[in-house]
Parts: structure tokens; C-alpha cells; sequence
């Protein structure tokens, strides 16, 4: 009985050891369909062919225009802001030496009123002694005095011809009072300011009746027609950016195009972008203060280069190229980039380049090209 149980119990073990070398067997098998499946995956990629050429290097940027001559408006007097024959108001036009903001300057022409007044008595005063010390100056004094009027700003002091008569004029205070009075006139100028060109008022901060205080912002004034575009160009291009160059301009939809020329040339670069300020002067009857321009700015032809997107570009300075269906990467010469691709140089002709990136390339990948790109 016992003889019969270890002959069934090493049949058992002899079954179950034939099973296991199986299932082994199996899993190899698997394993290395599965190893070479593996060594065959390849990708699919999208390939072209470099052809060389001359390539116009244009500077392509952006930016908002702004009137070339504008004006902020300050008060550097006190007094109440008068209406005057056109509303001070956002969009008003005004035609040269038309009163854009008139402050009440009533009690500070009394005050100078009363000053020519009073200078016309000192004149009137030394003329006795000029009749008797200087007496071929006596006229010329009773002219100067007839033409003082005390509504009109005073007139030039008479000429002196000798020292002597210069002091006495000096001591009774006639020049230093006629300065004084000439200061007054200045500023009672101020209480009034005129268009100095034909032009639009664009933003209007008082309105008639509004107290005005030394230093408050009354609005802005611009000369339309004539505006400034100021653009960022790489600095590595500034010996090709000369005064005087023409510049394509173009609005976003690109449905209206105009010409400008380059006016100014900032000289200092921005350290973080490596960006130079030029600025473009635009004359048109059809932009607005603040319109949002594209300009193309023709620098120079490069020889022998090709142009790819800029996605294709690794580090800077290499692109990947297919040779017998192998991926390699290939250093290049960065020569330009733009907004969306790159100048490079370095591929010669025919080379056979990626078109597409690729998730995951390196270099050493084996890879399949795409039959209708590659025709």
C-alpha cells in the first residue's frame, strides 16, 4: 500500500515538473517575439530637402503710433477756467493761435496795470534831472515815455550811451522795476494758452468754471497726420537700420498699408530682450493716435541660407537630419530669427532634413519617412 502511494506521488511530481518546463518554454518564446517586435518600432517622420538661396533678411515688429508733436497741458497759475468759443472738450479741433483754456486773470492785470502805472510816474520823474545832467538824452526819454501804455506790455528801455547815465538810471530803480514789470507780463501771459499748430484736443481733464490750481493737468493737444511708430529691432542688426529708411507698415488685418521712414535710432540696448529702439515717422490722414501697426523693415540679403521653422531648431544651433532612415543631428549656423522661424546656414544642398518635430527624437533613432512628403 505504501509502495503504491510513492509511485503515484512521484508520478505526480514527474506531471507537474513537465508542466512547469512547459509554461517556461512558453513564456521564452514569448519573451523573445516580444524582443524582436520591439528591435523593428520605428517612426513615422515628415522630411525635406535643403535648397539654398539668397534670403532678404526683413525685420518684422510691432507696435502703437503716436502723434509726433503733442502737447500736455499744465496751469502755472490760480484762477477759474472761462469758457471760451469752442467747447474744451476730447475731439475739438482748434486752428493755430485759437485760445484753448483762458483762466479769470482779472485781479492780476489790475496789479499790473497798476505797476506800468506806477512806472510811468518814475519816468516821469527823472526827467527833470536828465534835462539838466544828460541833455541830449532828454528826448529820447519823453518818447520812451509817450509810448508807455499802461493796457499794453511795456516797451524796451531806451538805449544808453554813457555809463554816467546808466548808474543814474540804476540808482532810481528804473531797470530793476521794468524787469520786474516785464516778469509780471510773462506770467499774466500764462493765464491764457493758444494752439501752437492746427491740431485736436485728445483728452480734457477741467471744464469751464473748475477751479485751477499751479500744476494741475487741464488735457493734451497733438498735431494729427503725423505720428511716430517706435519699434524693437534685434541689436545685431543696427549697422543695417540708417536714418532715412523706408519701412512697410500695415494694420493687423493687413488691408491697408502705408510708408515711413526710420527718424531716430535709440543707442542703447535693452540687456534682457538685446533690443534696440527705432523710431518710424508715418504721415497719413487715415491713422488715429494709438493704432496698433506691423512694420517690415528690410536689413540685408543673406547668401547661401535657408530658412526653417523655428520649432526645428534645437538649442540654438543644431537640426536633426535622416541618413539611411537614421536620425542625426547636425550643428548649423544661426543667422536670423523671426517671430515663427530661422535663417540658418551650415546644410548643404539636398541634405534631407525633419519638417516635423518629433516627440522624443534623439539622435541614433531609426525612423521611417513619410513616402508623400519625401516626393
Amino acid at each position: 500500500m505504501k509502495k503504491r502511494q510513492i509511485i503515484i506521488s512521484a508520478i505526480g511530481g514527474i506531471l507537474v515538473l513537465g508542466m512547469g518546463i512547459m509554461v517556461m518554454k512558453k513564456l521564452t518564446a514569448s519573451k523573445k517575439k516580444t524582443d524582436v517586435s520591439d528591435s523593428k518600432v520605428t517612426t513615422l517622420v515628415y522630411t525635406s530637402f535643403v535648397k539654398n538661396k539668397n534670403i532678404p533678411l526683413s525685420i518684422t515688429t510691432s507696435g502703437s503710433v503716436v502723434a509726433k508733436d503733442r502737447m500736455v497741458l499744465f496751469s502755472e497759475v490760480q484762477g477759474i477756467f472761462m469758457p471760451s468759443s469752442k467747447s474744451f472738450k476730447a475731439g475739438t479741433r482748434y486752428s493755430r493761435g485759437e485760445t484753448l483754456i483762458r483762466i479769470n486773470n482779472e485781479e492780476f492785470n489790475a496789479s499790473v496795470k497798476a505797476k506800468r502805472s506806477s512806472y510811468k510816474n518814475m519816468i516821469t520823474s527823472i526827467l527833470a534831472d536828465i534835462q539838466f545832467d544828460y541833455p541830449n538824452s532828454l528826448q529820447t526819454w519823453k518818447n520812451y515815455l509817450t509810448s508807455i501804455d499802461i493796457n499794453k506790455s511795456l516797451p524796451n528801455l531806451p538805449k544808453i550811451e554813457s555809463e554816467k547815465e546808466n548808474n543814474f538810471i540804476t540808482s532810481r530803480n528804473i531797470n530793476s522795476t521794468f524787469y520786474s514789470i516785464k516778469n509780471m507780463e510773462t506770467r499774466l501771459r500764462k493765464y491764457s494758452i493758444k494752439a501752437p499748430y492746427t491740431g485736436i484736443l485728445v483728452d480734457a481733464k477741467v471744464t469751464p468754471g473748475s477751479l485751477i490750481n499751479p500744476g494741475m493737468k487741464l488735457g493734451e493737444y497733438i498735431k494729427p497726420n503725423v505720428y511716430e511708430l517706435e519699434l524693437n529691432v534685434n541689436a545685431n542688426l543696427e549697422s543695417f537700420l540708417k536714418k532715412g529708411k523706408t519701412v512697410e507698415l500695415h494694420n493687423i488685418e493687413k488691408t491697408k498699408t502705408w510708408k515711413g521712414k526710420v527718424t531716430r535710432i535709440n543707442q542703447m540696448i535693452n540687456r534682457s530682450s538685446q533690443t534696440i529702439k527705432i523710431y518710424v515717422q508715418v504721415v497719413s490722414k487715415e491713422l488715429k493716435e494709438g493704432e496698433y501697426l506691423e512694420a517690415d523693415v528690410f536689413a540685408k540679403e543673406e547668401a547661401n541660407a535657408f530658412e526653417i521653422p523655428r520649432s526645428l531648431l534645437l538649442d540654438n544651433n543644431s537640426v536633426y537630419i535622416v541618413q539611411d532612415s537614421i536620425l542625426k543631428l547636425l550643428p548649423v549656423e544661426l543667422v536670423y530669427s523671426n517671430l515663427n522661424s530661422v535663417v540658418i546656414k551650415g546644410l548643404e544642398n539636398g541634405t534631407e532634413y525633419i519638417s516635423k518635430p518629433i516627440v522624443g527624437a534623439y539622435e541614433g533613432m531609426k525612423v521611417v519617412i513619410f513616402e508623400e512628403k519625401k516626393q
